[in-house]
């Protein structure tokens, strides 16, 4: 790679930052299909070290070995999923930012099946840890191709969006487990509101979250 084409990544990735668009009325629906297809085919090439358990190869028409799965809403969903939720009451931030959003993907990781009684969403394993690290890596793609092309990105943890009725309406088989509500908004956001992360200055300087290592080997023969 280029010294050019290397900075351009680089200034993607510092570009990247937490933007929600938080509408009280809904803006007009902007499609984005072709170009949420095109981040998706991109973010697929995260890396994945474990495949997807058997059981999830049946669940949904999604039959792809890597541990994540992409549920794709497109902006006149987005409105019709912000109507569902206000009419049962929601009074979070999730309609008014499903009220700006040209799409929302739901992104999911496939847990291995439980080999015995658990407490909790899913084992503990080193594998299921595994999967929720290339997950993590293919939404981090989606978040990066997006900001290449200019467009605003926010990762949720989901709220509502996690509810077995939000799965329902989405065709989202239930044992997938949301890693986060991803939004994408237009360019045009009219007089709805616009908001930053709260930590995005606070994360510290490479010293202060990473170090050379010193090995401490034990001597021979000992």
């Amino acid at each position: 790679m280029s010294t050019e084409k290397a900075a351009e990544v680089d200034q993607t990735i510092r570009a990247r930052r937490t933007e929600k668009v938080l509408a009280d009325e809904a803006l007009p629906p902007v499609s984005a299909r072709g170009v949420i297809d095109e981040l998706v085919a991109v973010a697929g090439w995260a890396p994945f070290h474990k495949p997807a358990a058997r059981v999830h190869l049946q669940d949904g028409g999604l039959t792809s070995i890597v541990p994540w799965r992409f549920h794709l809403l497109d902006a006149d969903g987005c409105r019709a999923l912000r109507q569902a939720l206000l009419a049962r009451g929601d009074k979070s931030k999730v309609p008014r930012m499903l009220g700006a959003a040209s799409a929302l993907v739901q992104a999911t990781w496939l847990p291995n099946p439980p080999r015995g009684e658990i407490d909790g969403l899913f084992e503990a394993t080193v594998d299921n840890m595994e999967i929720v690290a290339a997950a993590g890596a293919a939404v981090q793609n989606l978040l990066l191709a997006a900001t290449a092309r200019g467009i605003r990105n926010y990762w949720a943890s989901g709220g509502a969006l996690r509810d077995p009725d939000a799965f329902g309406w989405m065709g989202i088989p239930e044992r997938e487990i949301l890693l986060g509500s991803l939004f994408f908004f237009p360019a045009d956001t009219g007089d709805a509101e616009v908001s930053g992360g709260s930590h995005r200055d606070r994360r510290g300087a490479p010293a202060e979250w990473s170090r050379w290592v010193d090995l401490r080997l034990p001597a021979p023969g000992s």
